[in-house]
């Protein structure tokens, strides 16, 4: 596990209904309208469902449960179509005409950074829903919350689990091979994972951008195969990941210590019912949040009943992104009741102060929730999974592992599998 500061005090969202109910200073309101910039259409769009799924059941739980200060919380959708432009325009409709207290949004890096931009400018807090770019948190803004990881600690944790299992096994890849998307995602990870891995004295052996929506990787992967890395990084989403895969499996190109997702495409559940379990077999996912958690025990109830109600609308239970949206509007509820008020800077100011050590908001299998002077949860993290036989199993960090996983490390060839 990652360290951690030293715990301050628990910010839980039904003891803070409790504390913040008969607070005398709050302007009861019909309901409080959280705005949420989602890709619901186009190429993201199953993973912006899945998000808004998520918070959909988050909000009914607390709506269920007497709302926040006795205000009902009415969720307000944006469709970005993983567009910057459209991101943005949706972001001036949600702040002028939807008056939403506050933003969730956008998944999409490319969308969140110019969209998050104009809601700094309109002094609305903006509480960023799964993009990794850096600098989204690194521009002296005082409205824009992340609770998730940044690039850089995603880049960190695949290199991480390359550490952990050369430690145990005593095998090593003396090269990794980077392949991503040529957007605002891809770069910035690729970015920190050649700073990362040329500082442990790992090799960059492929550094290979590609444009998304390719039809075709046959050329990229006369390169990989050329190249030969001996781990591969992976950055891309759905419809690009389902290609790559299937595409790696009909070339059946060799990689010893395997092919390692950042995970977008590789957390969607569309990707496994597109691709054989040939295809991804062995492959390893840095996970937004634990796989295998709901195995993992010790659940709050609100969990346990949301990956129920989360199953009867899509048919499965929570994954990273449904975990997302579940999360992140419990902690804009915390916010909400803390600040006594819908009013945008008592909300502002209240996001800055969370401290959130327990309950349903760290579904994603965080330890704490708060935010540093620039917006960032320094406490994010995520695992990293390994497909076994059909399984996604957590197999870093060594703590989150569950004891029946032993991780394939290195990976059988295709000749041997």
């Amino acid at each position: 596990m990652l360290n951690r500061r030293e715990f301050g005090r628990n910010a839980t969202f039904a003891g803070l209904m409790l504390y913040t109910a008969s607070t005398a200073a709050f302007a009861q309101e019909e309901s409080i309208k959280i705005g949420l910039l989602l890709p619901l259409s186009g190429g993201s769009a199953a993973v912006g469902n899945q998000t808004k799924t998520g918070a959909e059941v988050a909000a009914a739980q607390i709506n269920e449960a007497g709302g926040v200060n006795g205000s009902k919380l009415e969720l307000v959708f944006a469709d970005s179509q993983s567009k910057p432009d459209i991101g943005v325009s949706e972001t001036e409709r949600l702040i002028q005409r939807e008056e939403v207290a506050m933003v969730v949004g956008a998944y999409n890096s490319a969308v969140t950074f110019p969209s998050s931009e104009v809601a700094e400018r309109y002094g609305v807090p903006w509480l960023v829903s799964g993009s990794v770019k850096n600098e989204i948190t690194e521009r002296g803004f005082r409205y824009i919350f992340r609770p998730n990881n940044k690039a850089f600690y995603d880049a960190r944790e695949q290199i991480d689990a390359i550490d952990l299992l050369a430690e145990q096994t005593g095998e090593r890849p003396e090269s990794i091979g980077l392949f991503y998307r040529g957007d605002d995602w891809g770069r910035s990870h690729a970015q920190a994972v050649k700073q990362i891995a040329e500082e442990r004295g790992y090799t960059i052996s492929l550094d290979e951008s590609y444009v998304p929506g390719q039809v075709d990787f046959s050329a990229q992967l006369l390169k990989i195969r050329s190249k030969k890395p001996g781990a591969l990084i992976f950055v891309a989403g759905t419809a690009d990941h389902i290609l790559f895969n299937k595409q790696m499996l009909g070339n059946r190109i060799d990689l010893p210590f395997g092919l390692h997702s950042v995970g977008g495409g590789a957390e969607d559940p569309s990707f496994y019912e597109a691709v054989p379990e040939a295809g991804y077999e062995y492959m390893f996912t840095q996970e937004d949040w634990q796989i295998d958690r709901m195995q993992s025990g010790n659940l709050p109830a609100e969990v346990i009943a949301g990956d129920e109600a989360f199953e009867k609308v899509l048919g499965y239970g929570f994954n990273s992104y449904g975990a997302q949206g579940f999360s992140n509007i419990y902690i804009a509820a915390d916010a909400i009741a803390r600040a006594g008020s819908a009013e945008r800077d008592a909300i502002r100011d209240a996001l800055a102060a969370t401290d959130i050590t327990e309950g349903p908001a760290l579904i994603t299998g965080y330890q704490r929730v708060s935010f540093d002077e620039n917006g960032q949860n320094l406490d994010a993290h995520g695992v990293i999974s390994q497909n076994i036989a059909g399984e996604r199993l957590t197999v870093w960090p060594q703590e989150n592992r569950l004891e029946s996983t032993t991780p394939a490390w290195p990976i059988p060839s295709w000749r041997d599998r």
